[in-house]
């Protein structure tokens, strides 16, 4: 496992992009629990910090440079379009595949919550609250990174993003079965 210095910044699971801000000794538990920690400052939660163990089993990792991103937005014409009839079936494929920590897997979530969302507001539909739900969290964890690694808004990564799926967003959508 990499160990992390003071001023580094990281990807921490739960709370996205994250500064180390300290690493110190710690018995959560009483006299002869001595840990290591790291003191977190997530980037996007100003004024907020989280405490994790520097051996945890939380997943934490490198920042990805900003050509990984780069070539994510070349992938995501790529990406495939993920089926599933049953909402709650659908909610929690989306949900496993945000929680792989994988910056593809993100990817592919977005690319086809965006696309049933589409098709939706294209047949007259409301948005279903589900798909809202699951875009927030997977756009949060994907666009944040990706914003500060690139060194650009949030919104000007969203944009760059769904644009690499307008030019195949019609046939797509006419591939999604949307109830």
């Amino acid at each position: 496992m990499k160990r992390y210095e003071v001023g580094d910044y990281i990807v921490h699971e739960s709370s996205g992009v994250c500064r180390v801000v300290e690493i110190c000794e710690k018995a959560l538990q009483g006299r002869g629990s001595e840990k290591l920690y790291y003191s977190l400052e997530p980037v996007f939660s100003k004024g907020t910090r989280l405490t994790t163990p520097v051996d945890t089993k939380v997943r934490i990792r490198d920042v990805f440079p900003p050509e990984e991103f780069e070539e994510l937005l070349n992938r995501v014409p790529t990406y495939p379009v993920l089926h599933e009839e049953n909402a709650r079936a659908r909610t929690e494929m989306f949900k496993e595949e945000i929680a792989k920590f994988d910056i593809d897997a993100l990817g592919t979530v977005l690319k086809t919550v965006y696309l049933r969302k589409e098709k939706r507001i294209a047949e007259g539909k409301k948005v279903m609250a589900s798909d809202e739900k699951i875009m927030n969290i997977a756009s949060k964890k994907l666009f944040e990174e990706m914003a500060f690694s690139m060194d650009v808004s949030m919104e000007e990564i969203a944009d760059r993003f769904y644009e690499r799926i307008i030019p195949e967003r019609d046939e797509m959508i006419r591939q999604l079965d949307v109830e």
